[in-house]
């Protein structure tokens, strides 16, 4: 069973190396750019993937919602992203261990809650899918054309082509 989840995280830092690749080619004040979408600017979309794929595997585990690396970086556009793909890293490792079914309890803004570990693997993944679809909205809105496919399909005819 934890290989569909490895997989998955596999496919999830194949994914965010490719999107971070591309914005790396750009003029980095463009990653700074207001836009309308769910964040004002791609860095700031960027860092909301991070914080999510950081706060989860911080609730995963130690069962707390530690994010105060990502809240307190200032670092330049390259470091921002080599941080994000070590933390995609990280959560892949936490994943080829998990014990999927293990429910997780946590309390948020006064609410009990209690999930399985493979509900959040897959929530966390499923966000990340979500937000890069939106900053490769922002980039085409900043004339931006040439974007490489993040696509989950993309990601398995890839790696199927690879095997040949």
């Amino acid at each position: 069973m934890n290989k569909r989840y490895i997989d998955y995280a596999n496919y999830n830092i194949w994914a965010n190396n490719r999107l971070a690749n591309d914005l790396l080619k750009q003029n980095d004040e463009l990653l700074h750019k207001e836009l309308v979408a769910s964040f004002p600017t791609i860095r700031a979309t960027v860092s909301h993937i991070w914080i999510a794929e950081k706060g989860w595997l911080s609730r995963l585990e130690k069962n707390d919602w530690d994010v105060s690396d990502v809240l307190n970086f200032s670092g330049n556009n390259k470091q921002l992203f080599d941080s994000w793909r070590a933390t995609s890293e990280d959560f892949k490792k936490f994943v080829e261990k998990a014990d999927l079914e293990r429910e997780i309890k946590f309390e948020h803004k006064g609410e009990h809650f209690s999930i399985p570990t493979r509900e959040i693997i897959q929530t966390v993944f499923n966000h990340g899918s979500f937000h890069r679809g939106q900053v490769v909205m922002m980039m085409r809105q900043l004339g931006i054309s040439d974007i490489s496919q993040t696509d989950y399909i993309e990601w398995v005819r890839e790696k199927e082509r690879a095997n040949f």
